[in-house]
């Protein structure tokens, strides 16, 4: 891991570039609420400093990192064999394979250069953590008032959106908030006291609060997983949290309850929940997978091709109750159906990578045990396979999914290169 150190330790021009990425990177969600345009020049900008310290500096053996060769490879399996064997639109996947690069180059610049110290990691984690704040006091209002602060009704009278235009505030919460706080503890954890604790163990029930009162349910539950996952761990590795682990597991199960309780907007969506429950395979989910297995059939090795889903679904499903819907919800099956057998081994082969990356982070448990609790328990919002979800290679979840799974890895890097320097 002395790798993240020698690219992020470059002087000159390389660090005056690598701080105003770190800046770019800083603000991309709060940007992201407002312009995904403004979002993707951001992290286009990013990469394509990135790629000129790389140049510039023969900084190359970070790509033949595990974790980012992984993701090289892929892409090259996209562009030489998923795009030119694709139907019915060639063209379509051509331009989304390509520019799936983006993403990969993120992930590689935030986790091996974009971060030297401690200190990058705070002032990360305070932008990213006053943007979650004003997304929270926004969405807030909204649900108690019908429109939010930015002008914005609830969806469909159930549904939170915050300041988006969309109903994915929980989402957009939970998957900046759980990373940002592990970059506060590798930053502060050494000089936290009891007080800093507890008003961080009250935001984290705060940010539970909100999730569950956005309605969103597959969020709600990585959420709280994640939380449980993160205090359990805790709880295994030390003795004196145990207690206040319980308590804090509790509370969190007593606010999800009391708040679906007291909500009769959230009730709405319990229903539909106890009948996907009851009889799934007949639910709209139940129906997204055997469509997905059904279009993955029709070219099992190589994929159909990124974003062919609904067009290959409209041509060979007549019969369906929901309709084809544009993507599987669900990255693995979508890997599976637009990737092929391949883009699915390949899109595993890097979660290995990734759990082989932060699973060493055990053994740094007794010198910074909350901020290894949480980078352990993180990947879950991100490669959670049982949770319904957005698209993979859609902009907008992309540059979400990216930014917290990126955060997380440069969190566990930067763990660990510690320790062993």
């Amino acid at each position: 891991m002395m790798l993240a150190a020698g690219l992020s330790s470059e002087d000159g021009w390389p660090d005056r570039l690598r701080r105003g990425c770190l800046w770019l990177f800083a603000f991309v969600p709060a940007v992201l609420l407002f312009s995904r345009t403004g979002a993707e020049i951001m992290i286009a900008a990013i990469d394509l400093s990135f790629l000129a310290v790389v140049i510039a500096r023969r900084r190359f053996a970070v790509f033949a990192v595990p974790v980012v060769a992984v993701l090289i490879v892929l892409w090259f399996y996209l562009m030489a064999v998923n795009a030119p064997l694709a139907y019915p639109d060639t063209w379509r996947v051509f331009q989304r394979g390509f520019f799936w690069l983006r993403f990969w180059c993120l992930f590689a610049a935030v986790v091996f250069w974009l971060f030297r110290d401690a200190r990058d990691f705070e002032r990360l984690a305070i932008v990213w953590g006053a943007t979650l704040a004003f997304c929270i006091i926004d969405g807030l209002v909204q649900g108690f008032f019908g429109v939010s602060l930015s002008g914005r009704s609830v969806f469909a009278a159930q549904r939170l959106t915050g300041p988006l235009d969309r109903p994915n505030i929980g989402r957009f919460t939970a998957f900046l908030f759980y990373p940002a706080v592990a970059a506060y503890l590798l930053a502060r954890e050494t000089t936290l006291d009891r007080r800093r604790i507890a008003v961080l163990a009250a935001g984290m029930l705060l940010a539970i609060f909100f999730i569950v009162f956005t309605a969103e349910r597959g969020t709600t539950l990585l959420a709280l997983a994640t939380f449980f996952g993160a205090l359990v761990l805790l709880m295994i590795y030390m003795p004196k949290m145990r207690w206040p682990g319980i308590i804090l597991i509790v509370l969190s199960i007593v606010i999800t309850y009391a708040t679906i309780w007291y909500s009769a907007r959230l009730q709405i969506r319990v229903a539909p929940s106890l009948g996907v429950a009851r009889d799934f395979w007949k639910s709209e989910y139940g129906e997204l997978i055997l469509i997905a297995i059904s279009v993955w059939r029709q070219q099992p090795i190589t994929g159909v091709g990124l974003g062919n889903f609904d067009l290959v679904c409209e041509a060979i499903q007549h019969d369906l109750i929901w309709g084809c819907l544009r993507h599987p919800h669900n990255i693995y099956l979508e890997w599976l159906a637009e990737a092929g057998t391949i883009g699915l081994a390949g899109f595993l082969a890097f979660v290995a990578m990734v759990a082989a990356l932060v699973l060493p982070c055990l053994r740094l448990r007794k010198r910074q045990p909350l901020a290894v609790a949480l980078v352990i328990a993180c990947p879950v919002l991100t490669l959670f396979p049982l949770v319904p979800g957005q698209s993979f290679f859609s902009n907008w979840p992309a540059m979400l999914w990216w930014s917290s799974l990126s955060l997380t890895c440069a969190v566990a890097v930067h763990l660990r290169t510690r320790a062993q320097g």
